[in-house]
């Protein structure tokens, strides 16, 4: 179960899109901070459509506000994210065991049970977008010297041979 939970019953959906708003709390944001290894989340929000046709199509933004620890310096980074919002699902009967081929241009994401929930699509897209290795712009790369004038950890080793 997701910290940020927005569920929607798929039976619910129509050709028609239905509007979608959510906005993280206090509480949620510390959890998924936590739980994407951030320092923290100032804001967390999404907005979009749901629509059901032939499949289930998700659009809309996703707009956050997260401060991440440098991996040079520890020195917090702060950083405005802005995530498009194009997701396609299609529902997979329970009772159906076997694999669905579907063609390059259909791939989309099986989901199933009948419940969508847009909070934990909103984490994950989050964590897809958070810089994996955040670096402070005035911080330089750490330059490794070892006491006998080594400059690197492999002259050491082409050394002992």
């Amino acid at each position: 179960m997701s910290s940020l939970t927005f569920s929607v019953q798929i039976e619910t959906l129509t050709l028609k899109p239905h509007s979608f708003h959510l906005i993280a709390t206090l509480e949620e944001q510390s959890i998924i901070a936590k739980r994407l290894n951030l320092q923290s989340i100032g804001r967390l929000e999404a907005q979009g459509e749901i629509q059901k046709k032939d499949h289930i199509y998700v659009s809309g933004t996703v707009i956050a506000d997260v401060t991440q620890l440098c991996v040079r310096t520890l020195v917090p980074l702060p950083q405005h994210l802005e995530v498009e919002i194009n997701e396609v699902f299609t529902p997979v009967p329970e009772e159906t065991q076997e694999e669905i081929e579907l063609e390059a241009e259909e791939l989309t994401e099986p989901l199933q049970g009948n419940i969508l929930d847009l909070g934990e699509v909103v984490i994950q897209l989050l964590s897809l977008n958070i810089d994996p290795y955040p670096v402070a712009p005035e911080s330089g790369p750490v330059e490794y010297k070892e006491n006998n004038g080594a400059s690197s950890p492999f002259e050491v080793l082409k050394k002992k041979e």
